[in-house]
């Protein structure tokens, strides 16, 4: 928070939560890929 600069954690929370969150609906997203792909193939 301080390092970044904002006069609040909420803020620091919420922006990085996001990502968080962000990052793990798009690793999911490449798994689901992944393995329908693979059941194609099977």
């Amino acid at each position: 928070m301080e390092i970044l600069g904002h006069s609040q954690i909420a803020v620091t929370m919420n922006v990085y939560t996001h990502v968080s969150e962000e990052t793990q609906r798009e690793a999911l997203g490449h798994m689901d890929r992944l393995l329908k792909r693979r059941r194609k193939t099977d």
